[in-house]
């Protein structure tokens, strides 16, 4: 077979992104092409040195300018997913907070979720014509029952370590960030007397009705542990969140605890309810089939997000929710067949792939075809020279702030969103998929540099 380009495939939260690019990254290698699988930071700090390859980029936003520049420069064909797309207030907010032109004009292909996705980026007024292909996402894979096997042993291990458990998952890293000075959405009471710009008004709005559920959940979650004390109660923070916050709401109650540990996945199937707002996990609770309650203390059609939530049996107050967590714990949590079908209906309408050939395999077939269609050109040496020089300053500047306290390249922040993984957990991994598909018996991997490693056919 004659050599293909390379896939690069980062991933920048390791428990929400790096199995199932993993499990891309296996797929792809059946049809030959080898790839570039790890951490998104390590990856981009050491891209001047990766051949040049077809990178498969995780979101269009603004912040991504720079490498997409960079990566341009040095003769890579960047194509695009965005891991948190159905997952917006509206399509305008949604276009406007992470949909950048300079980004979005540089990608040669667009992956999306679902038709919804796809129809948002049609109509943003920068799209530029590349082609968009509803192939799903590679993370819903793992949760659809034919490759849920693949969390069986971690999921054992949580049973055995919590037995029955209630999980809340919060997802408010805007509001109680790892590092408090990258808050974004400040509480109303710092911010009061201070007009806010009309540009910024909605903002003001969002931060004060997200921190309004934000003390809910603070105050709920100490009453879940006193109200089923012979229950677990895991709160499990967003991957950018402060976890002494919770622990400190908990109170020091035995049967509380604060674990950020794994995928969410093995989590949801073991969960004997699993609490959320507004949140992925809601999305990510109903195609695993979990028992998923959506919290909603305060309401507002502007500032909700409408998918996880009306996936979820909602509740509204706190009395509401300790009945519907006890029905749940009872394996009596009321879904009528019409509300089943109407909840089916807006998954399908957001989520491609729920059934049938894999997100991943679609993803890789637009990836076969782009690639064999001459999807990357290699570009002129002074092209190559600035992409060279540009990538070096930034690691330069990428390695100057690691140390640096409250700064967003600071390791200890990188490590708390991709603590690392070793080959022998990639090579075990794999050999996890292996057996339930029955494929990938030639597939490798090989390390490159820390949690970066190369996945291929051997």
């Amino acid at each position: 077979m004659a050599r293909r380009t390379p896939l690069i495939i980062p991933s920048e939260v390791q428990t929400r992104e790096f199995d199932a690019k993993l499990l891309l990254a296996c797929l792809a290698a059946e049809r030959g092409f080898a790839s570039i699988v790890g951490c998104r930071t390590d990856i981009h700090l050491n891209v001047a040195a990766l051949p040049r390859s077809i990178y498969v980029a995780k979101d269009v936003r603004y912040s991504s300018r720079r490498m997409f520049d960079i990566l341009q420069r040095l003769g890579h064909a960047i194509v695009a997913l965005d891991e948190e797309a159905p997952f917006y207030y509206s399509r305008a907010y949604y276009l406007q907070s992470r949909v950048s032109e300079p980004v979005l004009r540089r990608t040669r292909a667009l992956f999306a979720w679902g038709p919804e996705n796809a129809e948002a980026w049609r109509g943003c007024a920068y799209y530029h014509g590349a082609p968009i292909h509803v192939t799903g996402n590679p993370r819903v894979d793992l949760m659809r029952p034919e490759l849920r096997p693949f969390f069986a042993a971690e999921a054992e291990r949580i049973r055995a370590r919590f037995g029955r458990f209630i999980l809340v998952n919060s997802n408010f890293g805007s509001l109680n960030h790892y590092f408090p000075n990258l808050t974004t959405l400040l509480p109303p009471d710092l911010t009061a007397g201070t007009p806010a710009a009309p540009d910024k008004a909605f903002d003001a709005g969002l931060a004060a009705h997200r921190h309004a559920i934000f003390r809910s959940f603070l105050e709920i979650v100490p009453r879940l542990a006193r109200t089923f004390p012979d229950h677990a109660v895991v709160v499990r923070p967003h991957p950018a969140e402060n976890h002494e916050t919770w622990r400190e709401a908990g109170g020091g109650l035995p049967n509380l605890h604060v674990v950020h540990e794994g995928s969410v996945i093995p989590w949801l199937m073991t969960a004997t309810a699993m609490i959320h707002n507004s949140c992925t996990t809601g999305l990510e609770g109903y195609v695993v089939g979990a028992p998923v309650i959506a919290y909603r203390p305060a309401t507002s059609e502007r500032f909700d997000l409408a998918l996880p939530n009306s996936l979820s049996h909602e509740v509204f107050d706190a009395a509401a929710l300790i009945d519907a967590v006890g029905r749940a714990v009872a394996g009596a949590l009321p879904c009528d067949a019409e509300t089943a079908r109407a909840r089916r209906r807006l998954a399908a309408r957001h989520v491609a792939a729920l059934d049938g050939p894999l997100a991943s395999e679609a993803m890789v077939d637009v990836l076969d075809r782009f690639e064999a269609a001459g999807g990357g050109r290699k570009p002129p040496v002074r092209s190559r020279v600035a992409g060279y020089l540009s990538a070096e300053l930034r690691r330069r500047g990428k390695e100057r702030h690691a140390e640096t306290p409250g700064h967003k390249s600071n390791i200890a922040y990188t490590r708390h969103r991709f603590p690392g993984v070793a080959l022998p957990e990639v090579e075990e991994r794999i050999g996890r998929f292996r057996a339930i598909l029955g494929r990938f018996e030639a597939v490798r991997a090989r390390q490159t540099m820390k949690n970066v490693f190369k996945i291929a056919a051997s």
